[in-house]
């Protein structure tokens, strides 16, 4: 009919534009407006109208381009999760005044860990607010460079990276240090949320390269060796795949073959499968691996409701501040902190799930599917080791616990759910 750019038309949506801020939306509005206006416009056409004359009328029938302009405006006004970034500050907070006493307290060694935490929430705040008003779906066409350039990133740390508590997951960037493999999961799983967009799972073809995709990743990390990072990176992998559409057959596959690459690993060395399972009876070597299991459950299980106050004796737990500030908490403030805390991160999955289900993109959905499965991952591993249910491992707890690397990321990690959110309402893509 050729009314697309029919010029009253164009200058109609155009007024309808100027009344609305958020401009990333504007081309959504346009092509719904113009849909609208055209099946108008072919009703009153059908009835005999000239089509300059249909289309005022469509235009007239739709009404004052300012009154849509504004109504639209505030239907599509960008606003926060609030409550995410609530958590988010929330959690931060604990985590700075915990450091703080136990740099007070408990540190047998001087350590600025509460002047560095500091600085690393100020850069980490700053990461996020600039993601936030960034448009994430700028990284989908670059998904394929975002994977490849992680994995020769890793490639390069695993090989001469900087060593620190037996391996090697340090990249020294002129005088900051990160912690890359650490880092990789993320970077690799918002990789993957754009490469599996509209995957064809069902192309025995495509279905094993995405094996490969898949599997190369953990195979990498385990050789600087880090086990919570692979096994983080599945889970999160495991959640994105199914979210995209994979198969429950498939899906095991998937699952059995990432286990068979960690059970190799452990197996190749006998002192990893005895630190792995010794959670189960860690009375069972009490001055060796058991040890540390023993010293946290003696410490949980004294502090009582409330708590014992600053009591507990420097160098009894070690990386207290890290690993194990979960304890440090509980014996400090008691159970109640505890379940404080507990309550809280369910609170936070839950929110973080929920974007999940009200984005109108299937590529938004893999990215809030994929960066709730590692926080998820990371609460529940960090929260369990330190109550004696799960093994010891290198994991903190987000947000809370001690470390930059980690807690940067997880900031950058939330500016980029709260984009996705802030566009939750586009359902076209960039790319």
């Amino acid at each position: 009919m050729g009314i697309k750019h029919n010029r009253q038309i164009e200058e109609y949506l155009n007024s309808i534009c100027t009344h609305i801020k958020h401009s990333e939306v504007h081309q959504q509005i346009r092509l719904e407006l113009e849909d609208h206006i055209e099946e108008i416009t072919a009703e009153y056409i059908s009835q005999g109208t000239p089509e300059d004359e249909a289309v005022n009328k469509a235009i007239a029938q739709m009404g004052d381009a300012a009154h849509i302009g504004k109504r639209l405006n505030q239907i599509h006004k960008p606003r926060p999760e609030w409550s995410i970034l609530a958590l988010t500050l929330l959690f931060t907070s604990l985590g700075l005044a915990a450091l703080f006493f136990i740099q007070n307290t408990v540190l047998a060694v001087p350590f600025p860990m509460f002047e560095l935490s500091l600085g690393f929430f100020f850069t980490g705040t700053v990461i996020l607010v600039g993601i936030y008003f960034f448009d994430y779906r700028k990284i989908r066409p670059y998904s394929k460079y975002i994977y490849l350039g992680t994995m020769l990133v890793l490639t390069y740390t695993i090989f001469w990276g900087i060593q620190a508590n037996g391996s090697k997951s340090w990249l020294s960037i002129g005088p900051f240090f990160i912690n890359f493999v650490q880092v990789s999961p993320y970077l690799f799983i918002v990789a993957l949320a754009g490469i599996f967009d509209n995957w064809d799972w069902s192309n025995s073809k495509q279905l094993l390269y995405a094996l490969l995709l898949l599997l190369v990743p953990p195979v990498l990390i385990l050789g600087a060796p880090s086990l919570p990072a692979a096994v983080i990176y599945l889970i999160a992998s495991i959640v994105l795949s199914v979210v995209s559409g994979l198969k429950l057959k498939h899906v095991l596959v998937v699952m059995v073959s990432g286990i068979g690459v960690l059970l190799l690993f452990i197996m190749s060395a006998p002192y990893r499968l005895e630190r792995f399972f010794v959670f189960l009876n860690p009375a069972s070597d009490p001055q060796g691996v058991g040890y540390l299991y023993l010293q946290i459950k003696k410490a949980i299980s004294t502090s009582g409701l409330l708590g014992q106050g600053f009591t507990l004796q420097p160098g009894l737990i070690p990386e207290i501040h890290t690993d194990f500030i979960f304890t440090y908490i509980i014996y400090t403030f008691g159970w109640i902190a505890g379940f404080i805390i507990a309550s809280l991160t369910v609170l936070f999955l839950v929110r973080i799930a929920r974007i999940a289900l009200v984005v109108k993109t299937n590529y938004a959905r893999l990215v809030i599917s994929g960066l709730a499965a590692i926080f998820t991952a990371q609460f529940l591993w960090n929260i369990l080791m330190n109550l004696g249910a799960a093994p010891i491992s290198g994991i903190g707890l987000p947000f809370i616990s001690y470390g930059g690397s980690q807690f940067v990321m997880n900031m950058a990690a939330i500016g980029l759910i709260s984009s996705v959110y802030r566009r939750k309402n586009i359902y076209h893509s960039l790319g």
